[in-house]
């Protein structure tokens, strides 16, 4: 290796923080609750596949909602998910059929409790930006979550989505 930083450009191979996506391997059924403003959440159902991909380095998503009607009918998402290990930091792609905008987020596990807290940034209608916070939590070997919380422009937060994942 090289003292000069352009010449360290040898591929990575997975690192240690890659073995937690391992549990996530499979298929998942899942119970969605959507919050898209004050009031019960609308509920559904679907399912979502998750492999490894190259070689281990991410978290591929493949999610079908079982609805074929109401506001989402059809719906489908892919996601990624992996580990920077120059920034240290795990890393989220999320992209789906209700929306034209891919959304990415950053963040970092708490071994102690097992979860992953990732931050982003959503455009809203007219431009504004909205802040987006999801924690991803590990109940067991067969069950995991994913709460969704966004904040306003007064910097209040609220719930948006959570997803009771349970192995199928």
């Amino acid at each position: 290796m090289s003292d000069h930083p352009d010449m360290d450009c040898a591929p990575a191979g997975p690192v240690e923080q890659h073995e937690l996506f391992k549990q996530f391997e499979g298929t998942w059924k899942a119970e969605v609750s959507l919050w898209m403003g004050p009031g019960e959440p609308m509920q559904s159902t679907g399912t979502m596949v998750n492999t490894l991909d190259l070689g281990g380095r991410y978290l591929k998503q493949d999610y079908k909602g079982d609805a074929v009607d109401g506001p989402f009918p059809s719906f489908e998402g892919r996601g990624f998910w992996g580990f920077n290990d120059v920034t240290g930091k795990f890393e989220g792609l999320w992209i789906d059929n209700a929306s034209n905008q891919m959304g990415t987020e950053q963040g970092d596990y708490d071994e102690s409790s097992k979860s992953w807290t990732m931050l982003g940034e959503m455009s809203m209608p007219g431009g504004a930006k909205c802040g987006k916070r999801s924690v991803i939590a590990v109940v067991s070997d067969n069950e995991h979550s994913m709460e969704m919380f966004f904040t306003g422009p007064d910097g209040s937060e609220s719930k948006g989505m959570h997803i009771r994942y349970t192995r199928a």
